[in-house]
């Protein structure tokens, strides 16, 4: 019983991370079009697009795994392309006008 109460809130932690990088993907094009630089915001656009695409085929395989390890394994790479974009964002909002 506890070792699914601990699958399952990892299981929860990617979905998580999944919904705050759709966040993300809608605030960047929110804020892309009050701003003037034609370059940052597409590209970062793109790359969040991309990055999504990603998040679901790890969120669809760390739902459908029993292995633990394989697991963490997943939600570490998860944690880690929603920290790369969350960078990207603060650097679009800060650096980009």
């Amino acid at each position: 019983m506890r070792t699914i109460a601990r699958n399952r809130a990892i299981e929860l932690s990617v979905t998580g991370l999944t919904v705050v990088l759709i966040v993300l993907t809608i605030l960047t094009y929110y804020l892309d079009q009050e701003k003037s630089n034609w370059v940052c915001g597409p590209v970062l656009f793109l790359v969040e697009i991309i990055a999504i695409g990603i998040q679901s085929i790890l969120t669809f395989t760390i739902w459908r795994t029993e292995n633990r390890s394989l697991k963490i394994g997943w939600l570490v790479l998860s944690i880690l392309i929603v920290g790369f974009i969350a960078y990207g964002f603060v650097n679009f909002n800060l650096n980009c006008s």
